[in-house]
């Protein structure tokens, strides 16, 4: 350590520019992911495969909006179904205005309720009275519920989802139901080949404050308690922490969406200029 701080020092003006340095370093203050590459890159700390993705500055954002500020709309979609005694997210993704709306809604068993309630430590019951979490009849999460919600939001709202991406582990029959309803579904599976870009890409806009997610206290929770794992490429893909109860589900849904309309953002716009 001592070896390479001494190395540093002598390189500082020759290697190292010394207003670039500074300039990283300053950007790294309050960005996770640059200050991983910074210490590792520029200071020769080795770092473990797993850190933290967000602060808690980048990840709040408190703007809102109004329902009909997003009426009459196309959407992209995005699912982590996660497991059927678990907490699931579907996630409508809305570029309109050069900003990203989002709108999600959660999924819990209620019969695992109170458990969930005492082993995550979140209150998942006063969530569900402001109508952010659905509390599926029985034992386990109940994926109509999910293809229901997608319908009502059409329904009510007119908002057009395109394309909804899904991982297509354990989805075989629920994406044959979305499928008879008319929805287009992508497969997106969780890895830092198909999710790295992207992920980058909602990070950017998150530090930005240009993803306006309602200010929907489930997915800012779910966003502080991401992770993120790096390959020999610097590719990422999100992970839980340290902590396994720490939900992650809503920022993966959103990557998913994500995903799907980094893929699609052509189609997508022209659609928007018909």
């Amino acid at each position: 350590m001592k070896k390479n701080g001494t190395r540093l020092i002598r390189g500082l003006g020759i290697i190292k520019n010394i207003k670039d340095l500074r300039d990283k370093v300053n950007r790294a203050k309050n960005n996770p992911s640059e200050l991983t590459n910074l210490l590792c890159k520029d200071f020769n700390i080795r770092q473990n495969d797993q850190d933290k993705w967000l602060t808690f500055d980048i990840a709040n954002n408190e703007e809102t909006f109004e329902m009909s500020e997003i009426y009459d709309t196309y959407a992209v979609g995005g699912v982590d179904l996660s497991s059927t005694t678990d907490l699931t997210c579907a996630t409508l993704l809305i570029y309109k205005n050069n900003k990203k709306y989002v709108l999600q809604q959660y999924f819990i068993a209620g019969e695992r309720l109170e458990f969930k309630i005492k082993d995550d430590k979140i209150p998942y019951d006063k969530w569900e009275k402001r109508g952010l979490v659905t509390i599926c009849e029985g034992a386990k999460v109940n994926y109509t519920d999910v293809t229901q919600w997608f319908l009502r939001m059409n329904q009510e709202y007119k908002i057009s989802a395109l394309w909804i991406g899904y991982d297509p582990w354990n989805t075989q029959y629920w994406v044959e139901e979305m499928k008879e309803y008319g929805f287009e579904m992508v497969e997106v599976r969780q890895g830092a080949r198909t999710m790295s870009n992207p992920m980058k890409q909602l990070e950017a806009d998150l530090i930005e404050k240009n993803v306006n997610y309602n200010n929907n206290p489930i997915l800012k929770w779910c966003l502080c308690n991401t992770s993120v794992k790096r390959d020999e490429n610097d590719n990422i893909r999100p992970v839980k922490g340290q902590k396994q109860r720490a939900r992650i589900d809503g920022t993966v849904s959103l990557i998913i969406a994500y995903c799907v309309l980094f893929e699609r953002m052509q189609d997508y716009l022209a659609l928007q200029e018909e």
